[in-house]
């Protein structure tokens, strides 16, 4: 299926028709990049998804859980379907998104990642769950977001993505994708210990999305939700363990934290976080984002449509597959 491309320079933008997904390209190096968005129902999730599907290569829809048992999953939220029709009719393919995020925690859960991991009948169960619950609800692929977990899960996320890989080509197909969200890491030790064999997890994985986003956030003092400089520490790190770069999306933020004040431990929109700020606003071509410091002693760091564009340059210079928004319900999707 043709999507629609666009093709962006620093003078102009031109709109063109590519084969298998809508990409961005540089018009002096010819390089082009895929574009995730991802969202989850509620809020303004549907709009959000009919105006950005024509302009991307996929729609990442979130929600779907694992039990506190790793056994199976969770009811699935009402609305991933609909989402999924939405993103379809207006010409981006879909995948659906399985995490180990725990309700009970509000967090994710190192718990049911190990629970589900350490069991192969759990690892057979799930992934067949997943797969089906894919084909059901009009899915192209599924994504694996299986985050904070431990050292000693990495043979069993290894084992897990095989599993999903043999389910989704048997539910929707040969060329069904698997794609893997992996939380950042600047050296192999930081993503031996959060769980991840990226070399063993290349076998079974078609694409990689590295979430250089949450540098710093609530558990952190204030800073840069995922400076420049440090997202491509983050790619260099993820290389040099045997993933290509060809399989890597960059991460991109769309939301921004504050510290301080009310805004403690809050997550912001960027259009919150801008209209907070003011004129206080700073903006750093070095991180790539956007700091203020407001007279009542709050911090506030966030990632807009400038972040967006700073990262597809990032991605295009380290010749990577694409960049990944997170997410639809807190920024619509840049132009």
């Amino acid at each position: 299926m043709s999507r629609r491309a666009v093709l962006l320079s620093s003078a102009v933008v031109l709109v063109a028709v590519v084969l298998g997904g809508a990409v961005v390209a540089h018009a002096r190096t010819g390089h082009t990049l895929a574009v995730e968005a991802y969202t989850e129902p509620g809020g303004p999730a549907t709009a959000r998804v009919s105006a950005a599907a024509p302009h991307v290569a996929t729609i990442g829809i979130d929600g779907v859980t694992i039990a506190e048992d790793g056994r199976a999953l969770n009811a699935p939220p009402e609305g991933i379907a609909a989402l999924a029709r939405t993103a379809t009719r207006r010409g981006a393919a879909t995948e659906l998104l399985v995490s180990n995020y725990s309700s009970a925690i509000g967090d994710f859960s190192p718990r049911i990642g190990t629970a589900l991991l350490g069991s192969a009948v759990n690892r057979e169960r799930v992934a067949g769950d997943v797969a089906r619950l894919a084909a059901r609800t009009g899915m192209d692929g599924v994504q694996i977001d299986l985050e904070s977990l431990r050292a000693r899960d990495r043979p069993g996320l290894v084992a897990f993505a095989a599993a999903v890989r043999s389910a989704v080509h048997e539910q929707l197909g040969s060329e069904a994708s698997v794609s893997m969200a992996v939380m950042a890491s600047t050296d192999a030790a930081g993503f031996h210990d959060t769980g991840y064999d990226l070399r063993g997890l290349t076998e079974h994985v078609d694409r990689f999305v590295l979430m250089t986003y949450d540098q710093h956030g609530p558990w952190s003092g204030p800073g840069t939700v995922g400076a420049l400089p440090w997202a491509t520490t983050v790619v260099r790190a993820a290389e040099r363990q045997g993933v290509r770069s060809s399989t890597v999306d960059l991460g991109v933020a769309g939301y921004g934290y504050g510290w301080g004040g009310d805004d403690a431990d809050a997550q912001l929109t960027p259009s919150a976080a801008a209209r907070a700020a003011g004129e206080r606003a700073r903006w750093s071509d070095r991180d790539g984002e956007w700091s203020a410091r407001l007279d009542d002693g709050r911090v506030l760091h966030w990632s807009d449509a400038r972040s967006y564009a700073a990262r597809t340059a990032l991605a295009r210079q380290l010749g990577l597959h694409g960049v990944a928004m997170w997410s639809l319900n807190t920024m619509a999707l840049p132009r």
